[in-house]
C-alpha cells in the first residue's frame, strides 16, 4: 500500500495523497500486533518524508514546507492511535484466550472420560465443539455403576460461558452421588432438581434424560430433552416417554417426577444414543434442512465399534453441515453386547 501511494504520489503531482499512507499502520492494526502496527506507522512517515524530500529538490509545490508537515504530523497521529487500537486488541483478545482456556480446562476437568464398559454395557462418548473459538457450552454427560444397575446422564444447560460449566459442573456432582444413593430414576431427578432450582436464576434450566440399565431392562427418564435413539437390527427409533417433564429447576412438585419412566427390554446387539439438541438443530447451511438424526443413526451405528459408529456419526454431522455447527453436540453411545460365541472343542485324543 505505501509503494501505491508513493507511486501515486509522484504519477500525478495535480493532487496529493500521502494522506492514505496512515491507512497502512490502520490496517495492520487490524491483522497484526502492536509491533508490526508500529513498523508500518515509521514507513508510512518514512515514505512521507521521502516525497517531501523529492518535491523539494526537484520544484514540486504542494502547499510548502508547513503543508508538508501538516501532512506528515497527521500520518504520525494516525500511526500512533493505529498502535493504540493494536494494543487495545490485543490485550482484549489475550483476555478472551485466558478466560476461555480456564473455561476449558475446567470443563474437561468436569466432564471426566466415561469407562468403556459398564454393568455388562459398552460405551463411547463424544463431545463437539461448534467452532474454535467458542467450545465453552453446558451439554453434559455421565456414567455410574451403582447397587441398582448402570445409570446414564445426558444433558444441556441453557447458556453458554463460565455460568454454563459451573452450572454443569454442580449438576454431575449431584448426579454423581445421588445417582449411587437413589432407588429410582424419579428420585434422581427430583435431586437433580433441586439442585438445579437451587443454583440457577429464573430464567436457567437444565434439560436431561436420564436412564438406568439392569440386565437387559432398560429405564428412562425424560426432563425436556430430545428422546433418545434406540438402534436395533439395523432400525433406528426414538425412545418417547408418555409424559415429558419439565425441564431441571422448573418442577413445580418432587411427584410430579413419579411414574414417567418408560422401560424398554434390551436385546443383544442394541445401541442407545443419547445426544443433546446441537445435533436436532444442526442445519445444512445451503438449503437449511435440519440434520436427519435418524437415518444417521441408523446408519452409523448399525456397524463397527461403538467408537467407531459415533465417529461415524460426527462425520455425517460435519458433512451435512459443511463443519458449521451452530451449538456444542454431546453423544453418548451404550451398547448390549452379543455374547462371545464359545469355542467348540475337539473331540478328545
Amino acid at each position: 500500500m505505501l509503494a501505491g501511494v508513493a507511486a501515486l504520489e509522484l504519477s500525478n503531482r495535480e493532487w496529493t495523497v500521502l494522506e492514505l499512507a496512515v491507512l497502512s499502520p490502520m490496517l495492520a492494526a487490524t491483522f497484526g500486533g502492536p509491533r508490526l502496527t508500529a513498523l508500518y506507522g515509521v514507513l508510512a512517515v518514512g515514505v512521507g518524508v521521502m516525497l517531501g524530500l523529492y518535491d523539494h529538490l526537484f520544484g514540486q509545490s504542494d502547499g510548502g514546507p508547513t503543508a508538508q508537515a501538516v501532512r506528515l504530523g497527521g500520518v504520525a497521529v494516525g500511526g500512533v492511535l493505529a498502535v493504540l487500537v493494536s494494543r487495545y486488541n490485543t490485550r482484549r483478545e489475550t483476555k478472551l484466550q485466558n478466560v476461555t482456556r480456564v473455561a476449558e480446562v475446567a470443563q474437561q476437568s468436569i466432564l471426566a472420560a466415561v469407562p468403556s464398559s459398564s454393568g455388562g454395557l459398552h460405551f463411547a462418548v463424544r463431545y463437539e465443539s461448534a467452532a474454535a473459538e467458542a467450545r465453552i457450552g453446558g451439554d453434559l454427560y455421565e456414567v455410574v455403576d451403582t447397587a441398582w444397575g448402570t445409570r446414564l446422564l445426558v444433558g444441556d444447560v441453557r447458556g453458554k460461558g463460565l455460568d454454563a460449566v459451573r452450572i454443569a459442573s454442580r449438576v454431575l456432582g449431584c448426579f454423581r452421588f445421588i445417582g449411587r444413593q437413589a432407588e429410582d430414576l424419579p428420585t434422581v431427578l427430583a435431586g437433580l432438581d433441586a439442585e438445579v432450582a437451587e443454583i440457577c436464576g429464573l430464567d436457567d434450566f437444565v434439560t436431561a434424560v436420564v436412564g438406568q440399565v439392569d440386565g437387559r431392562r432398560l429405564w428412562l427418564a425424560n426432563a425436556g430433552h430430545p428422546d433418545p435413539v434406540l438402534v436395533r437390527g439395523g432400525q433406528a427409533s426414538l425412545l418417547g416417554v408418555a409424559t415429558r417433564l419439565p425441564p431441571l429447576g422448573l418442577l413445580a412438585d418432587t411427584k410430579d417426577t413419579v411414574g414417567n419412566t418408560v422401560e424398554v427390554a434390551l436385546r443383544p446387539g442394541d445401541r442407545l444414543l443419547l445426544y443433546t439438541d446441537g445435533i436436532t438443530e444442526a442445519r445444512d447451511p445451503t438449503t437449511g434442512r435440519f440434520f436427519p438424526l435418524l437415518p444417521a443413526a441408523q446408519a452409523a451405528l448399525s456397524r463397527g465399534t461403538p467408537e467407531e459408529a459415533v465417529a461415524d456419526l460426527v462425520g455425517r454431522l460435519r458433512a451435512w453441515t459443511r463443519s458449521t455447527l451452530n451449538d456444542d453436540v454431546a453423544l453418548l453411545v451404550a451398547e448390549l453386547p452379543r455374547p462371545a460365541s464359545r469355542l467348540r472343542r475337539g473331540p478328545p485324543a
